[in-house]
């Protein structure tokens, strides 16, 4: 017999997208993390029969990127290659972020 797992509740609000996802997934231990996510926009209606999920990933990923979070920045040269910003460190968060951001590719995969 095997035990199914529960899917895990993303609640986001659209403005504030990348806290409230890092919020939600920092708290979740990485055998919860094998579930499935499935995402609520608050105060939208619909259910995520995928769609909202695929939307979601589109909208962390361009977030990822964010400036205002100093992650990543592009390569001098070439403007399309990304690598780790180097002040990373002027926010407080960037560690978590950085494990926020692995956890994100790794259920995109």
């Amino acid at each position: 017999e095997t035990n199914r797992r529960e899917d895990i509740a993303i609640r986001v609000k659209r403005e504030h997208v990348f806290e409230e996802s890092f919020r939600e997934l920092h708290r979740r231990s990485p055998e919860e993390l094998k579930s499935r996510l499935y995402v609520i926009f608050e105060g939208e209606e619909g259910q995520d029969a995928g769609g909202l999920l695929r939307e979601w990933y589109q909208i962390i990923a361009r977030e990822i990127f964010n400036p205002h979070y100093a992650l990543f920045t592009t390569t001098p040269g070439d403007k399309v290659t990304y690598v780790c910003n180097s002040f990373s460190h002027y926010n407080p968060n960037h560690l978590d972020y950085f494990k926020f951001v692995g956890r994100v590719i790794a259920k995109a995969i």
